[in-house]
């Protein structure tokens, strides 16, 4: 039966966890290089291009560190998953920084934008008072605010879900690596790898 962990994530094993949420954050950073590197201007015209630049670079690697995620779960390399795990408590961390600079950003060119479309607005019609075009223009602003600080918030949790499953998917397999080792004598190779030759050679 599956039962839900987190609230929003399904109780499957850790692995399959682990494989669906590198799987999403792989579509999701894809998404996000591609419109820093491709048309920032159409969604952070605010932006300056070094800084988009920078931050589609980061959600590339994001992108390499999902897919590396991947291939690791699917083969149940203990040490590639740990690497994996480790690399996502540190894209929470730049997740974060690229959360502040953002709404850093839009809050201080705020004004700047309001002042730019009351602009455009009264420019289009002279029916409308300024005052009504200010308050139209200051609420769009603010809901872009509300916005991008709600986004922002998503994806730090998601980050945060998925480097925790990670995590743990990581100390299961380093935890069943150990055992298989204390497990097996040193200098005695396990018996499911010996073929029937090696066997009857170690009995005699």
């Amino acid at each position: 039966m599956v039962e839900f962990w987190c609230g929003c994530v399904p109780r499957f094993p850790p692995r399959y966890r682990t494989i669906i949420l590198a799987s999403v954050s792989f579509f999701i950073s894809s998404w996000f290089a591609a419109i820093y590197l491709a048309k920032p201007e159409d969604y952070v015209p605010d932006m300056s291009r070094g800084l988009t630049l920078v931050f589609g670079i980061a959600f590339i690697i994001m992108a390499l560190v999902s897919l590396f995620g991947i291939i690791g779960s699917l083969f149940e390399i203990a040490t590639a998953v740990r690497v994996f795990a480790n690399m996502l408590w540190g894209f929470v961390i730049v997740n974060i920084i690229i959360a502040i600079i953002i709404i850093v950003n839009l809050v201080q060119n705020r004004q700047y934008e309001i002042d730019n479309c009351v602009q455009r607005q009264s420019h289009d019609s002279t029916n409308v008072s300024l005052q009504s075009y200010t308050d139209l223009c200051t609420n769009r602003e603010t809901s872009l605010i509300i916005r991008n600080i709600a986004i922002a918030i998503l994806l730090i949790l998601f980050s945060v879900l998925f480097a925790r499953v990670s995590s743990t998917y990581a100390r299961k397999l380093e935890t069943r690596s150990k055992q298989t080792r204390r497990l097996t004598p040193i200098g005695i190779p396990s018996v499911a790898k010996l073929s029937t030759t090696e066997i009857n050679t170690q009995l005699i």
